[in-house]
């Protein structure tokens, strides 16, 4: 209790000094009339936040507590510890000097590839080796290919979710269904706990507008969440099957996929933005609220259906896979007209 009530001062303090470290650092996203279409420059300072956060949290976890992240300290080892805090913050890293200097979307690319090489190569347990689904009874094993499939895995995770950063509160609302959903699925533990709590500070600053999570945000939560995806199916056993996984992601999923093939056959660069996303299609008719309030809906709405209604895999795709589509088909109609 008393960490905690340490973590919310320390938060009020960037609260408050804000527009100073903004300064300081000069990390601003600047509107464009086109994809962005904020009306003053808005700092991309919140992935720092998260991640000052995130470093005080570990550093008490390693210290004074006798677990690391959701694990047990005495069950992992000290390069494990490394490699685990190497990925989420050369990630945030690579996510904050692309927020401040714009890395162009292949050197971003190829350095996230270098960044999850290293920290697999160092701790197999980050690596995917195997999954199983729950409508077909044997595992599927990659043997040879399951460090390009981690890689693939983690790379796509990373790519949806920074597509789906759009508008705001959405970004923080989709992670805190995801720690949400974690938090249950690990009987509650404190860690993913206190990353809820902290994921909700910075959505209420993104909310009025003081700042916005930036690539260093989306980087660092992807990362973590990343980790604890791999570790919660590969070591603790607390999901099952690939299926939940799949179902927690579809979303942003889905709107990669969508945005990515409509590029391909518009013959346009496919790392460049446009205003095709959901939210982009969603916030031309609805209010802010309302919008984030479908996206969230639809977020969870799989897994309502895959894990407590009990439905199975093809018709809980195919039920959302219809309403998905059906409501871009509506949005861009009404927005023709």
């Amino acid at each position: 209790m008393i960490f905690t009530y340490f973590l919310l001062l320390i938060n009020l303090s960037f609260f408050l000094s804000l527009k100073k470290i903004s300064e300081i650092l000069n990390i601003y996203d600047i509107p464009d009339g086109k994809l962005k279409l904020h009306r003053k420059k808005i700092p991309s300072i919140g992935g720092l936040i998260l991640a000052t956060n995130f470093f005080i949290i570990f550093v008490y976890q390693i210290f004074f507590s006798k677990d690391f992240l959701f694990l047990d300290l005495e069950l992992i080892n000290k390069l494990e510890v490394f490699s685990i805090l190497f990925l989420i913050y050369s990630y945030f890293f690579l996510g904050l000097y692309d927020d401040k200097f714009r890395l162009t979307p292949i050197k971003k690319l190829l350095l996230s590839i270098f960044i999850i090489l290293i920290a697999v190569s160092l701790n197999k347990n980050l690596i995917v080796s195997n999954f199983s689904l729950s409508f077909y009874e044997n595992r599927i094993f990659f043997e040879n290919f399951s460090i390009v499939f981690t890689i693939f895995c983690i790379l796509t995770l990373t790519n949806a979710l920074n597509f789906y950063d759009g508008i705001n509160g959405q970004s923080c609302l989709i992670f805190i269904f995801f720690f949400s959903y974690l938090l249950m699925k690990s009987n509650f533990h404190f860690f993913y706990l206190i990353s809820i709590i902290i994921i909700l500070i910075i959505m209420f600053m993104n909310l009025k507008n003081l700042l916005f999570l930036g690539d260093g945000g989306i980087y660092l939560l992807s990362g973590i969440l990343s980790i604890s995806l791999i570790y919660e199916y590969n070591i603790q056993k607390s999901i099952l099957y690939v299926d939940e996984i799949f179902f927690l992601l579809l979303l942003p999923g889905f709107d990669l996929i969508r945005l990515t093939i409509i590029r391909l056959i518009d013959n346009k660069n496919v790392f460049h933005g446009d205003r095709n996303h959901i939210h982009h299609l969603l916030i031309k008719r609805y209010s802010l609220f309302f919008s984030n309030l479908i996206l969230f809906s639809l977020s969870i709405f799989p897994i309502i259906l895959f894990v407590f209604l009990k439905f199975n895999f093809y018709f809980t795709f195919s039920t959302f896979f219809v309403i998905y589509f059906s409501l871009i088909q509506f949005l861009k109609v009404n927005d023709k007209g």
